[in-house]
């Protein structure tokens, strides 16, 4: 699991498996208990940059609002990674929400 993979997980708040994409480094991912991520919505909104991928039925955005830490243990299946422009557009968006 890296900076930049789509994966569905099972949310600690929502009864099915959804969509995120993992915003921690690296390094983290390898040696923590768990990751940091951004889950992703097929409702368009403010602090939402689109992300699309050929594994993922609909055209979705990225909730950077709602940025939290999973376990390992909650993700279930690796969908495939954003690609680098959209990856870019999350980390602008999480540095301008967070002051960074």
């Amino acid at each position: 699991m890296e900076r930049g993979d789509i994966w569905t997980i099972d949310p600690l708040d929502h009864p099915k498996a959804r969509p995120a994409v993992i915003v921690s480094v690296n390094p983290w991912n390898e040696h923590a208990r768990d990751v940091i991520l951004v889950p992703l919505t097929t409702k368009q909104g403010p602090s939402r940059p689109q992300v699309s991928h050929g594994n993922l039925k609909t055209t979705s955005y990225a909730k950077c609002g709602s940025v939290s830490a999973i376990p390992k243990e909650r993700l279930r299946q690796k969908i495939g990674r954003v690609a680098s422009d959209q990856m870019s557009g999350i980390e602008r968006e999480l540095r301008r929400l967070m002051g960074l």
